[in-house]
C-alpha cells in the first residue's frame, strides 16, 4: 500500500488493512452522506460468486433510485 499512497500508514500491510482503507477512502468521498448510498465489495473478478453480490447490489440501487423517482420507496 505505501506505493499507491502519499501518505505513510501505520499499522501492518495487510489485506485486511488495505481495503479497510480503500474502502474508507471512497466512503468519505461521499458529499450526500444519508442521500447516496455506497457498497463496499472487496472482490476478484474471476470469483463468478462475487461478481453476483457487485451485480445485486448495483441492481438494488437502481430499483431503489426508480422507485424513489416514482414515488414508491
Amino acid at each position: 500500500m505505501h506505493v499507491y499512497v502519499e501518505k505513510r500508514l501505520s499499522g501492518p500491510n495487510t489485506y485486511d488493512d488495505a481495503s479497510a482503507y480503500i474502502k474508507t477512502q471512497f466512503e468519505d468521498l461521499n458529499m450526500k452522506k444519508g442521500q447516496k448510498e455506497i457498497y463496499s465489495h472487496m472482490t476478484c473478478a474471476t470469483d463468478t460468486k462475487n461478481v453476483e453480490i457487485v451485480f445485486n447490489a448495483v441492481t438494488d440501487i437502481i430499483i431503489k433510485e426508480n422507485l424513489k423517482d416514482c414515488g414508491l420507496f
